[in-house]
């Protein structure tokens, strides 16, 4: 019986068949792409807005206005969050009765004074409370529901003022998920700071996107829907984390549920 040879595939079909579903699968990428960017764009209309730069004001100091850090207002009436060491480095420059916070604005940026709420030092975590009300404010999301490889964004002041008050934002995943304090090989690495957290550990994102020193302290978000779900941390968990000689330039985040716990403690 002879093979009927009609019943064969040309040779050319199988390649322009794998080429369409090659040509398939870029676009789809390319629209992926797309579709994560507008929303990006459409969620940064919400989050720029309720950025602030925190620092303090005394019209007689040279210079008048000083920055230590970034925070978020997180409600309509002027709850922010920002980082503890921020605030730190404001009490040991004595100039806490000046705490302002600064909001970008057109041509020049609004001042705001501000007050402590409670602060945790475990978590370096800071609520300020703005003068005044009807503040744009960011939406806090469940950290708890984070996961390995998911995407996130970040929005702050790198380095201050250098490059004005106009919040610059990073894209990046969460690159892993890991307790604050690991063990080390040698004892004699080990601090007091290291010592405390490896005998009650908490949970912090590392990121694989940079944020710089005066990132502390903003929010770190999800890029679909603006909410946030850390805060930016470099110095404090550094210093924790890892050994300064041999610091990586990872960029870390504290969870927001422990934000929320202490939101929770200070009303008690």
């Amino acid at each position: 019986m002879k093979k009927n040879i009609n019943n064969k595939v040309p040779y050319y079909r199988y390649i322009a068949y794998i080429s369409f579903c090659f040509v398939l699968l870029l676009t789809g990428d390319k629209v992926t792409a797309q579709n994560h960017g507008a929303s990006l764009i459409k969620t940064l209309k919400k989050v720029k807005p309720a950025i602030i730069a925190v620092g303090t004001y005394h019209p007689l100091s040279k210079p008048p206005v000083k920055f230590f850090g970034t925070g978020f207002v997180y409600s309509t009436d002027g709850y922010a969050i920002t980082a503890a060491h921020v605030i730190n480095a404001i009490y040991e420059k004595d100039d806490i009765d000046n705490l302002n916070v600064f909001f970008p604005a057109t041509g020049n940026s609004r001042k705001i004074r501000a007050k402590i709420v409670v602060e945790s030092q475990k978590h370096d975590l800071s609520i300020i409370k703005l003068t005044g009300s009807n503040f744009n404010y960011v939406d806090l999301g469940d950290s708890s529901k984070v996961e390995d490889g998911q995407s996130i964004a970040l929005c702050g002041y790198p380095y201050g003022p250098v490059f004005g008050l106009y919040p610059t934002t990073h894209t990046g995943i969460i690159s892993n998920i890991s307790p604050m304090a690991i063990p080390v090989q040698n004892t004699s690495f080990l601090t007091n700071r290291m010592i405390t957290a490896l005998n009650d550990p908490y949970t912090i994102f590392q990121l694989d996107c940079t944020a710089f020193p005066g990132n502390s302290g903003g929010p770190l978000f999800l890029p679909e829907t603006g909410e946030v779900i850390g805060v930016l941390n470099s110095a404090f968990v550094k210093i924790t984390k890892e050994n300064k000689q041999v610091s990586t330039g990872i960029s870390y985040a504290i969870p927001i549920n422990y934000a929320k716990e202490l939101m929770e403690s200070s009303k008690k």
